[in-house]
């Protein structure tokens, strides 16, 4: 569950914040209303990678195919994967 912190406690600990934000991000509020979030450089950049893969329609395109292919049981073992890619 993430973190609140009014506006006036996170610039007392802004110099401690960093390490706050390995795990979740801290929801920084004003007049007791959300007005912004602080996260980890980690969890920016994931996020971001994320937001790549799912504005790209052919990865999604494939993503759903797979998805699909998974529920179906059409998996393969992973050694059988690695035959038949030839590594």
């Amino acid at each position: 569950m993430p973190k609140f912190l009014t506006i006036t406690e996170t610039r007392k600990q802004l110099l401690t914040l960093p390490e706050q934000l390995t795990d979740e991000p801290v929801i920084i509020t004003k007049h007791g209303k959300p007005a912004m979030v602080a996260l980890g450089y980690e969890q920016f950049e994931s996020i971001m990678e994320t937001l790549e893969v799912l504005s790209d329609p052919e990865l999604m395109n494939i993503l759903r195919q797979s998805l699909a292919q998974a529920d179906q049981g059409e998996t393969l073992a992973l050694e059988d994967a690695i035959a038949k890619l030839g590594l």
